[in-house]
Protein backbone atom coordinates (compact mmCIF):
# COMPACT_ATOMS: atom_id res chain seq x y z
CA UNK A 1 0.00 0.00 0.00
CA UNK A 2 1.51 3.34 -1.07
CA UNK A 3 0.10 5.28 1.88
CA UNK A 4 2.37 3.79 4.57
CA UNK A 5 5.99 4.65 5.26
CA UNK A 6 8.00 3.23 8.20
CA UNK A 7 10.71 5.52 9.56
CA UNK A 8 12.48 3.92 12.51
CA UNK A 9 12.30 1.36 15.32
CA UNK A 10 13.21 1.90 18.99
CA UNK A 11 13.07 -0.60 21.85
CA UNK A 12 12.44 0.38 25.47
CA UNK A 13 12.28 -1.78 28.59
CA UNK A 14 11.17 -0.55 32.00
CA UNK A 15 12.80 2.85 31.54
CA UNK A 16 16.04 1.43 30.14
CA UNK A 17 16.26 2.08 26.43
CA UNK A 18 18.30 1.05 23.46
CA UNK A 19 18.51 2.83 20.15
CA UNK A 20 18.23 0.80 16.93
CA UNK A 21 21.33 -1.37 16.57
CA UNK A 22 22.25 -1.26 20.26
CA UNK A 23 21.90 -4.34 22.47
CA UNK A 24 19.19 -4.43 25.12
CA UNK A 25 19.91 -6.88 27.98
CA UNK A 26 16.75 -8.53 29.35
CA UNK A 27 15.83 -11.35 31.72
CA UNK A 28 12.98 -13.83 31.82
CA UNK A 29 9.90 -11.95 33.06
CA UNK A 30 10.92 -8.60 31.57
CA UNK A 31 8.70 -6.79 29.10
CA UNK A 32 10.29 -5.25 26.02
CA UNK A 33 8.36 -2.22 24.76
CA UNK A 34 8.91 -1.79 21.04
CA UNK A 35 8.11 1.49 19.33
CA UNK A 36 8.01 2.21 15.62
CA UNK A 37 7.46 5.46 13.76
CA UNK A 38 5.30 5.47 10.64
CA UNK A 39 3.66 8.01 8.35
CA UNK A 40 0.26 7.45 6.75
CA UNK A 41 -2.10 9.12 4.29
CA UNK A 42 -5.19 7.66 2.70
CA UNK A 43 -8.63 6.39 3.71
CA UNK A 44 -9.37 5.39 7.32
CA UNK A 45 -7.58 2.12 8.02
CA UNK A 46 -7.50 -0.39 10.88
CA UNK A 47 -4.70 -2.93 11.27
CA UNK A 48 -2.59 -4.76 13.85
CA UNK A 49 0.90 -3.61 14.87
CA UNK A 50 2.86 -6.84 15.35
CA UNK A 51 6.27 -7.31 16.98
CA UNK A 52 8.40 -10.46 17.06
CA UNK A 53 11.68 -11.29 18.79
CA UNK A 54 13.45 -14.43 17.62
CA UNK A 55 16.04 -15.67 15.16
CA UNK A 56 16.48 -14.94 11.47
CA UNK A 57 17.65 -18.11 9.80
CA UNK A 58 16.23 -18.48 6.29
CA UNK A 59 12.91 -17.32 7.71
CA UNK A 60 12.21 -15.48 10.96
CA UNK A 61 11.70 -17.96 13.82
CA UNK A 62 9.43 -16.03 16.20
CA UNK A 63 9.96 -16.87 19.89
CA UNK A 64 8.28 -13.94 21.69
CA UNK A 65 5.54 -11.81 20.12
CA UNK A 66 3.27 -8.90 20.94
CA UNK A 67 0.58 -7.06 19.03
CA UNK A 68 -1.91 -4.24 19.40
CA UNK A 69 -4.80 -3.04 17.20
CA UNK A 70 -4.22 0.34 15.54
CA UNK A 71 -6.31 2.79 13.52
CA UNK A 72 -5.32 5.50 11.09
CA UNK A 73 -7.94 8.19 10.40
CA UNK A 74 -8.56 9.37 6.84
CA UNK A 75 -6.04 11.96 5.68
CA UNK A 76 -4.88 13.44 2.38
CA UNK A 77 -1.68 14.72 4.00
CA UNK A 78 1.11 12.62 5.51
CA UNK A 79 0.54 12.17 9.25
CA UNK A 80 3.22 10.82 11.62
CA UNK A 81 2.29 8.12 14.14
CA UNK A 82 4.17 6.25 16.85
CA UNK A 83 3.16 2.62 17.31
CA UNK A 84 3.90 0.75 20.55
CA UNK A 85 3.57 -2.91 21.54
CA UNK A 86 4.85 -4.87 24.53
CA UNK A 87 6.55 -8.26 24.32
CA UNK A 88 6.80 -10.40 27.47
CA UNK A 89 10.04 -12.38 27.65
CA UNK A 90 8.79 -15.69 29.05
CA UNK A 91 10.50 -19.03 29.47
CA UNK A 92 10.39 -21.09 26.33
CA UNK A 93 10.34 -24.83 25.92
CA UNK A 94 13.23 -25.21 23.51
CA UNK A 95 15.83 -27.59 24.89
CA UNK A 96 18.65 -27.19 25.25
CA UNK A 97 18.14 -23.45 25.21
CA UNK A 98 20.88 -21.11 26.20
CA UNK A 99 20.95 -17.36 26.62
CA UNK A 100 21.85 -15.42 23.53
CA UNK A 101 21.18 -12.54 21.20
CA UNK A 102 17.99 -12.31 19.23
CA UNK A 103 16.60 -10.38 16.29
CA UNK A 104 13.58 -8.06 16.27
CA UNK A 105 11.07 -7.18 13.56
CA UNK A 106 7.82 -5.24 13.24
CA UNK A 107 5.00 -5.30 10.72
CA UNK A 108 1.44 -4.27 10.04
CA UNK A 109 -0.42 -7.58 9.73
CA UNK A 110 -2.82 -6.57 6.96
CA UNK A 111 -0.32 -4.52 4.95
CA UNK A 112 2.71 -6.75 4.28
CA UNK A 113 3.63 -4.77 1.16
CA UNK A 114 5.04 -1.89 3.22
CA UNK A 115 7.87 -4.07 4.51
CA UNK A 116 8.96 -5.47 7.85
CA UNK A 117 11.78 -3.44 9.44
CA UNK A 118 14.20 -5.77 11.19
CA UNK A 119 17.17 -5.38 13.53
CA UNK A 120 19.67 -8.22 14.02
CA UNK A 121 21.23 -9.30 17.32
CA UNK A 122 19.72 -6.48 19.41
CA UNK A 123 17.96 -8.31 22.27
CA UNK A 124 20.19 -10.28 24.65
CA UNK A 125 18.34 -12.66 26.97
CA UNK A 126 19.96 -13.70 30.24
CA UNK A 127 18.39 -16.86 31.71
CA UNK A 128 19.94 -16.92 35.15
CA UNK A 129 21.94 -14.79 37.54
CA UNK A 130 25.57 -14.27 36.71
CA UNK A 131 28.52 -13.60 38.99
CA UNK A 132 31.96 -12.21 38.35
CA UNK A 133 35.03 -10.98 40.18
CA UNK A 134 34.46 -13.21 43.25
CA UNK A 135 37.61 -12.83 45.37
CA UNK A 136 38.93 -12.42 48.90
CA UNK A 137 39.23 -8.74 49.73
CA UNK A 138 40.86 -8.99 53.14
CA UNK A 139 41.32 -10.89 56.39
CA UNK A 140 42.26 -9.96 59.97
CA UNK A 141 41.87 -10.91 63.61
CA UNK A 142 38.21 -10.81 64.72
Amino acid sequence: MNGLKINSVEQLIQGIGALPGEILLVSIGDTVRVRAAIEYRGPALSDIFYVAIGNRIVFFDEIWVGSVPISFPQSTDWQAYELTADVLISEIGLAPWTPGRFDLYVKLVNNPGIGMPELSNVIEVMLRAEFRDFRITGYDLG
